[in-house]
């Protein structure tokens, strides 16, 4: 029989390590946001070259939208089952074989370019990179206590404006100058070239759940799990869900459409639509650093979660979805981009506490497999965005208003991002459910391990 209460992290290193050695653990931070950067291109390079791929291998925008979505739907498999095992996996291997294999599967399309291929390889590089996402956020996490993971959390998710920012412009060059397939070769040459770096120097740090095995012995580590329908049934993980599903829609219809709708909805040019990819992006990477350090200080100082990251989540998410809705209401260039920048920066930025809200209710040697379910589920309802806005697309082109297609696009995300925030503000109560799970997890250890 075992009763002992088995604390998620060690306690004698519970921020200790972290404020001893803040270089180490925001180097290693900065390593797995590499890993997000790279995740980020292997899926907007499509956005780039959706024009003249379009063009050159006769697709129409529902048989593109379907390619973006092909990559969502091996995804969520292979992060279910990744999700019997991730705890048992060695995360350091993980992340290494995940981007190797990524970054290969952008090859064949450099040397034998094809819509079967795009399609396949996208099938292929979803099922790769899936595990890919719940490892990194939770190898941060290792690296930083529960009320100090905000911040770290909004740098890992601006890996996707950091990919538009510093590389898309450049890909966008190289595009435009050595045809679209060349830039499929620049992204597997980024990819390989960060699996050296992490095969050398990448470690999971001192709250992991690695360390919590250590600490507590096998038969504790055991004891120490809860049963996963008490955490699959909180308001919390369906608040997750919802909220996550409207951030991971917005940005994937974002990561497609958006470089299509500078140059058809507004006009520009593509190298110029290119460069434009990530301006939206400037408006998430402040609202995602300034909630995420907002929300830390706030727990820090004892807020309960359930307002620092439930309620202005939620909150963030659907004032988001308000201002893309607006769209329809603007004219000309710069006000249609403004409302673009507020929308998709508020909404992001919601993913500063996404993360950090679901694991705080989770033992910590559960907690990967548990995101990683969680993430395979938005997964599966995220990938028909693409799909779905390519048969809007296809309708407005023939009734020849493809300009007004683009808005309804982002309308439509917009309608998403209203419902998933006021789910997540409505659902989400960390402490609430972290208490069920407590419970639940004693019951358990009171029958015997």
């Amino acid at each position: 029989m075992v009763n002992e209460r088995v604390t998620p992290e060690p306690i004698a290193a519970h921020g200790t390590e972290t404020a001893n050695r803040p270089v180490l653990a925001w180097g290693m931070t900065a390593m797995l946001l590499g890993v997000m950067l790279i995740a980020y291109l292997d899926k907007a390079i499509l956005g780039l070259v959706a024009q003249p791929a379009m063009a050159e291998l006769g697709l129409s925008a529902a048989e593109f939208g379907a390619i973006s979505s092909a990559a969502g739907l091996l995804g969520p498999l292979s992060v279910f089952l990744y999700a019997l095992v991730a705890d048992r996996l060695p995360v350091k291997a993980t992340l290494f074989t995940a981007v190797v294999i990524w970054s290969l599967l952008q090859l064949p399309v450099f040397f034998a370019a094809s819509g079967a291929l795009l399609l396949v390889t996208r099938f292929m590089l979803g099922a790769a990179e899936g595990p890919a996402t719940p490892a990194a956020y939770t190898t941060a996490y290792s690296w930083w206590p529960n009320e100090r993971r905000g911040l770290p959390t909004a740098l890992l998710t601006t890996g996707a404006s950091f990919g538009k920012l510093i590389f898309a412009p450049p890909l966008a060059l190289i595009i435009a100058a050595f045809g679209w397939e060349t830039g499929f070769l620049a992204v597997a040459i980024l990819g390989l070239a960060w699996a050296v770096g992490w095969l050398f120097l990448g470690r999971e740090g001192p709250h992991g759940q690695a360390a919590a095995g250590r600490a507590a012995g096998p038969v504790a580590e055991a004891a120490s799990r809860a049963p996963i329908r008490s955490i699959l049934l909180t308001g919390t993980f369906a608040g997750f869900v919802a909220a996550s599903t409207a951030s991971a829609m917005l940005a994937i219809v974002v990561l497609t459409w958006l470089p299509s709708y500078f140059q058809v909805g507004l006009g520009f040019s593509a190298v110029a639509a290119g460069s434009l990819f990530g301006v939206p992006s400037i408006a998430a990477m402040v609202f995602l650093y300034g909630f995420g350090a907002w929300s830390d200080r706030m727990l820090k100082r004892g807020t309960a979660a359930r307002r620092a990251r439930g309620l202005l989540g939620g909150a963030l998410l659907a004032l988001g979805g308000v201002f893309l809705a607006a769209l329809p209401l603007s004219s000309g260039v710069a006000v249609p981009i403004a409302l673009l920048m507020l929308g998709y920066g508020l909404a992001i930025s919601v993913n500063a506490v996404l993360n950090p809200a679901l694991v705080q209710i989770v033992p910590a040697g559960q907690q990967r497999s548990v995101l990683s379910i969680g993430l395979a589920v938005t997964g599966v309802l995220a990938a028909a965005g693409p799909l779905i806005t390519g048969h809007v697309l296809d309708g407005a082109r023939a009734t020849d208003t493809l300009a007004d297609g683009y808005t309804t696009v982002f309308v439509l995300t917009g309608v998403v991002a209203l419902a998933g925030g006021a789910l997540f503000a409505l659902l989400v109560n960390p402490e609430r459910d972290a208490a069920k799970v407590e419970a639940a997890r004693l019951a358990r250890g009171s029958k015997g391990v």
